[in-house]
């Protein structure tokens, strides 16, 4: 008898755990909702130590911008002045007026800050360059060679001050060459554009599924006492939205205390995000209709990703390559990379959730590491790593989640002719 209950647990123990639907994630966790605006989480996972032998000597980095406030005033100013005027009407509820001072506040703290990092976004990357620097502190010792360069964005170039700071922190000694020039940007932000017209209309796609999809009804209803009002002076639908983008941007400002999103249910904001996520997967992520124009997109970076190792190892000395951008960028390279979780392929906009999540990839601060190691013989390895996670590639690997470089970069120049 013992020995069939031992039996069970050990075969139960064996069994894999079910993986949490994007639904049930968002559900247990309603931060996730805002997708690419969702606050870095950190590494969820602990890295495998290297094979016996092989130590860090360099690193190639591609990574997000930090927490930021919302780019554009209508995010902050549209839904506080709707609200408003309402309000100046009497045509509030109880709830609607907690909404309106909320809001109130976000818009006051979003005055004259729109595009900026937030003080969360600088910690954000100090965190993650303090975690780089105590995981391999051997690739920045004495004569490691450091070269950082952004974009030309204020927000991005204040995460690479960050960043860069922290290393040095960690040793004063350490030399970084800091870049931010448009003659840059075919490594840190490359676009390329459709070669013809595309054979489906994204937009309209987009609207009919967020029609299917998202139904403010409830909220509007519950916001609003004087339904009359609501019919005749609110775009219910468009509210509903700005609502959204007002609540999911609360966490990047350390103001969750503001957050909106408990006046959604969780169906209501899973159904948000997913209207958002899908429009992302086809904008710059894996949809096989535009896979193209995202793939051209990154073959620069990583051309540059390839060639610096290249320089590293030939140098025989240690260093980093850390390169700052936007996730306009970062996801489509992730893509390019075919890094585990981003090359998923929907059956539609309804399945997109089952195959693609942007709070997943590419978070506030998101970011791409490939690091390197190498034996007395000059053997090198590298792992890649997505949001400080390990992941795999899509190549065989008898030592993963390391791979045997030359292996590697054979497989990305013949793939993408490099």
């Amino acid at each position: 008898m013992k020995k069939s209950l031992l039996l069970f647990l050990l075969t139960a123990l064996a069994l894999p755990l079910r993986a949490q639907t994007a639904q049930e994630e968002i559900a247990s966790d309603p931060a996730k909702a805002a997708g690419l605006h969702y606050a870095y989480p950190g590494p969820q996972t602990v890295q495998m130590p290297a094979p016996r032998g092989y130590k860090p000597f360099y690193i190639s980095h591609f990574g997000r911008h930090g927490s930021r406030w919302h780019i554009g005033n209508r995010d902050y100013i549209a839904p506080y002045e709707t609200l408003k005027k309402a309000r100046e009407a009497s045509a509030l509820t109880p709830l609607g007026e907690a909404v309106y001072r909320k809001v109130e506040v976000l818009e006051q703290d979003g005055e004259y800050r729109l595009g900026e990092l937030t003080r969360l976004g600088v910690k954000q990357h100090q965190a993650v360059a303090r975690r780089m620097y105590a995981a391999f502190p051997e690739v920045f010792g004495k004569g490691a060679k450091v070269v950082a360069n952004s974009t030309l964005s204020p927000r991005v170039m204040m995460s690479m001050f960050s960043f860069c700071n922290e290393l040095k922190s960690h040793n004063p000694a350490l030399e970084i060459d800091l870049n931010s020039s448009r003659r840059d940007a075919p490594f840190v932000s490359h676009r390329a554009k459709a070669k013809g017209p595309l054979s489906y209309d994204p937009k309209a796609e987009m609207q009919a599924f967020s029609t299917a999809t998202t139904h403010p009804e409830r909220l509007m209803d519950a916001l609003f006492a004087d339904k009359a009002y609501l019919r005749d002076s609110v775009d219910a639908r468009e509210l509903y939205w700005q609502l959204y983008y007002v609540a999911e941007m609360a966490q990047n400002n350390e103001l969750d205390s503001l957050a909106l999103t408990d006046v959604f249910t969780a169906e209501e904001l899973y159904s948000l995000w997913a209207v958002d996520n899908y429009k992302e997967y086809v904008a710059i992520g894996p949809d096989p209709r535009g896979r193209e124009v995202v793939v051209e997109s990154s073959k620069p970076i990583l051309a540059h990703i390839l060639a610096k190792a290249d320089e590293a190892i030939a140098s025989g000395g240690r260093g980093a390559t850390l390169r700052f951008s936007h996730d306009s960028y970062l996801l489509p390279l992730a893509v390019t990379l075919g890094l585990d979780g981003c090359l998923g392929e929907a059956q539609g906009p309804e399945t997109c959730a089952d195959v693609f999540a942007t709070y997943r990839i590419c978070p506030m601060c998101a970011n791409i590491q490939l690091v390197f190691f190498k034996n007395r013989v000059g053997d090198v390895l590298v792992k890649f790593l997505l949001n400080e996670n390990e992941v795999g590639i899509p190549l065989e690997s008898d030592l993963y989640p390391y791979y045997r470089w030359e292996a590697v970069r054979s497989y990305y120049q013949s793939q993408y002719q490099l």
